[in-house]
């Protein structure tokens, strides 16, 4: 699924910099009534038309999201879900309405606007008891998303990542795309698939890394992002962490894995599933990027090759990187 994917978090540079968009001003949307300043926002990957927006007696910003019919169900789904993290008490923006926008065939949503920077810029420029402390709370986020369970009928994870995996490797050998950290996360996942036999779905936020959680004053303030979401293992949104987190922060990714166990280092059995799902998230960027620019697919085999080796070839199921302060 895509919708609020990179949804808040513009930097004060880019407050400096961006025009006012006279087309929205003194349109009325409710519940909160006539928009007085809107402000276009870059960097949307759905392309969606996008903007940070204030209301006639209201402090508070507020996100404005334009779309075309074609992506109303997704979105309808995304708010929905919106609705269900709140009432998790998770850190992420409020839904406040959505509809059709005006007779121009596009429909809009509406959500509260979390202020901050995205870790992906922030972490770098923060402290190391800093990186820590926003990784656990990142963690603690993680094991409230969690408790969504999935809707009664949905198909068993096992039966969904097998077929996945399977369609993903196929992609890779037809294209010829190998690279010996590729060659090892893709023996984990034949060695070690059965792991995934009769666990739980829950809700997974699909794109749950740096670049989709807000940060200010040195904590974290929201998750955004929500676009892609799904159901499966809840463990699997820790599939990509030794990948492009572990890039911005390694100890942004050792906090989160320990803000997830309650502060506690996990045990064996987590560490299980965490090399097989950290195989997965490698062979699946690897063919994500096909079709893409090739730089991207050079970067995804570099990142595959380092995942290797932080485990060594996979023979660990920790990374080396855990617990190094």
């Amino acid at each position: 699924m895509n919708g609020l994917d990179g949804a808040n978090g513009m930097n004060d540079r880019e407050n400096q910099t961006i025009q006012n968009a006279p087309e929205l001003l003194g349109r009325e949307v409710a519940p909160l009534g006539e928009i007085i300043e809107a402000y276009p926002m870059n960097g949307c990957a759905s392309g969606d038309r996008k903007y940070k927006v204030h209301f006639h007696g209201y402090d508070s910003a507020y996100l404005l999201r334009l779309f075309g019919e074609s992506s109303l169900s997704l979105k309808r789904a995304e708010f929905e879900a919106l609705h269900r993290m709140q009432a998790l008490t998770v850190h992420c923006s409020r839904p406040i309405a959505m509809g059709r926008w005006g007779t121009e065939g596009l429909y809009f949503l509406l959500v509260s606007y979390i202020d901050g920077t995205d870790a992906g810029q922030a972490l770098p420029l923060s402290s190391k008891p800093q990186q820590l402390r926003i990784g656990m709370q990142a963690g603690e986020e993680l094991r409230r998303i969690r408790c969504h369970s999935a809707p009664a009928g949905t198909e068993d994870w096992r039966s969904r990542y097998r077929r996945r995996t399977e369609r993903e490797l196929e992609l890779l050998q037809k294209h010829g795309i190998s690279s010996r950290g590729l060659e090892a996360a893709a023996e984990k996942i034949r060695s070690a698939a059965g792991l995934t036999e009769k666990r739980p779905s829950a809700f997974l936020h699909g794109n749950f890394d740096p670049a989709h959680l807000i940060v200010q004053g040195g904590r974290l303030t929201g998750v955004i992002g929500f676009g892609r979401f799904g159901w499966g293992d809840p463990l699997y949104d820790f599939a990509r962490l030794g990948l492009h987190s572990r890039s911005v922060s390694p100890l942004f990714c050792t906090g989160q894995i320990l803000g997830y166990h309650g502060g506690q280092e996990p045990g064996r059995e987590f560490w299980g599933f965490y090399a097989l799902y950290a195989a997965s998230g490698a062979v699946s960027l690897a063919a994500e990027s096909l079709g893409r620019p090739r730089e991207e697919l050079f970067t995804a085999i570099e990142l595959a090759d380092r995942l290797a080796a932080d485990h060594d070839g996979f023979a660990d199921d920790s990374p080396s990187w855990f617990g190094v302060l």
